[in-house]
């Protein structure tokens, strides 16, 4: 059953119409799907809002004078009968672990573009599993439409255009300001606790040797204490570029380090069901607006080859969590929307191209 605000706040019948061939923001009631929302009509859009909740749906569509839909994923019809008049869906319902496969389904069943912000390994190899049903259908899957994996995949690219032979491929990201990581992302994290640490080696996907490896990276600001994590170019750098290794690294502080050496030490721990739960029960605020204005985003680079020939370049940009998640992610809606997509599972440098990230407000890119 649709759900709907009164359409009397449009201005006249060709706002209407033009909703008809449209974005929906499923999640949008949640903390990045609400500023996502909020820029996306900044920049334009008229997106339909959709989730579970209709008692938050409500104010927020009022707010934005927007249609909202609510509707829960456990019916697969109810899915598919709200995606009537939707060109393309953005999922921000996370953890997406437990979103995407009937938000998948339904959207190849619809024949509605699929986009997400995650930022989890398994969520892309389940959904790259639907790529030739999405060809059939000309569907376009693209998850990572955000900060995780756009700017990075498109940086990986753009190494990988200047050193076509590059075997080696490391990454890294340093977040300079006060804001933190999204309440979602902080989910997430907590979810894929039991998932494990993963590198790219040899073209295929391993658990790296135990213990927690570092690294010095220059993000523009001098040497960085950096420490290899699990992040979506492991699996998504790959599909697009066909780099055979690939690491990825995030600039700490060394209690934050501290933290993560003991995370590993005691992961089979965290990862019983109970603990999981306890975890689950701690909540996080998400940053400020003002924050959000304080802090930017660096993204750097180094693609090696076999003979020690080396390029490294470096991306700087808004705040990751939420700003450029949100600008990378309306970039793609607006491509999508003016009938540029490629049927099936893409990245979005396979998609777009090296140069897609250079189309977010106030992002740069220098060769070191």
């Amino acid at each position: 059953m649709l759900v709907e605000v009164d359409k009397t706040s449009f201005n006249n019948a060709s706002d209407i119409a033009a909703m008809k061939q449209n974005l929906m923001i499923y999640g949008a009631t949640g903390f990045v799907g609400q500023e996502l929302a909020a820029m996306a009509v900044r920049k334009g859009l008229k997106p339909v809002l959709a989730g579970r909740n209709e008692d938050m749906l409500k104010p927020l569509a009022e707010k934005l004078g927007l249609e909202f839909r609510a509707f829960d994923l456990n019916d697969a019809q109810i899915i598919t009968e709200n995606l009537s008049g939707v060109t393309v869906l953005l999922n921000c319902a996370g953890p997406f672990k437990y979103t995407w496969k009937p938000l998948v389904e339904a959207c190849i069943a619809k024949s509605v573009h699929y986009l997400d912000i995650t930022g989890e390994i398994p969520v892309f190899e389940g959904i790259a599993s639907y790529d030739q049903e999405a060809k059939e259908k000309k569907v376009m899957l693209l998850p990572g439409a955000g900060f995780d994996v756009t700017p990075t995949d498109c940086l990986s690219m753009y190494l990988k255009e200047k050193l076509p032979k590059g075997t080696r491929l490391e990454l890294g990201f340093f977040s300079d300001g006060p804001a933190g990581l999204p309440p979602g992302t902080n989910n997430t994290m907590i979810e894929q606790i039991p998932y494990g640490n993963r590198i790219r080696q040899n073209g295929k996907l391993i658990k790296p040797p135990k213990g927690i490896k570092t690294r010095l990276i220059d993000f523009g600001k001098g040497m960085q204490k950096s420490v290899r994590l699990t992040w979506g170019d492991v699996f998504t750098a790959y599909q697009s570029t066909g780099i055979p290794n690939i690491e990825v690294y995030a600039s700490f502080p060394e209690t934050v380090i501290k933290q993560l050496k003991m995370i590993e030490a005691i992961r089979p721990i965290l990862s019983l069901p109970f603990v999981l739960n306890i975890l689950r029960k701690r909540k996080t605020k998400g940053s400020t607006e003002a924050e959000r204005q304080e802090t930017l985003m660096h993204v750097w680079g180094e693609l090696s080859d076999e003979k020690g020939n080396k390029v490294n370049a470096r991306l700087h940009g808004p705040e990751g969590g939420v700003v450029w998640t949100s600008e990378c992610a309306l970039a793609i809606v607006n491509k999508i929307i003016s009938g540029n997509s490629v049927p099936g599972y893409q990245t979005p440098a396979k998609a777009y191209g090296a140069d897609l990230v250079m189309e977010c407000e106030g992002v740069t890119r220098e060769d070191i």
